[in-house]
């Protein structure tokens, strides 16, 4: 399983990370919404909307290709973490 885990880059076109995993075999898109990033002083409703907005384009755009988009909500580290106990053999990309 190749874990393309989307950061800052929300787009399948041109996409170097997406195309090197999906060239390896069949891909995990990950999002993670870092709690601690949405409380800092300079983040605002405004950002978290245009982010849900879109992260729902990717999904769909995920869709098309027959994937959806996984979000998990915590610690980077800590949900990466888990992926791999769970996904032995993972491989990560993005």
């Amino acid at each position: 399983m190749n874990i393309v885990w989307f950061k800052r880059d929300l787009r399948i076109i041109d996409n170097a990370a997406l195309a090197m995993a999906c060239e390896k075999g069949p891909i995990l898109p990950l999002y993670i919404l870092e709690s601690a990033l949405w409380r800092e002083s300079d983040m605002s409703d405004r950002h978290y909307m245009f982010l849900e907005a879109c992260l729902s384009e990717l999904d769909k755009a995920l869709a098309q290709l027959g994937q959806r988009l996984i979000i998990k909500v915590g610690n980077a580290v800590d949900v990466l973490e888990a992926i791999l106990i769970v996904k032995e053999k993972a491989k990560f990309f993005g």
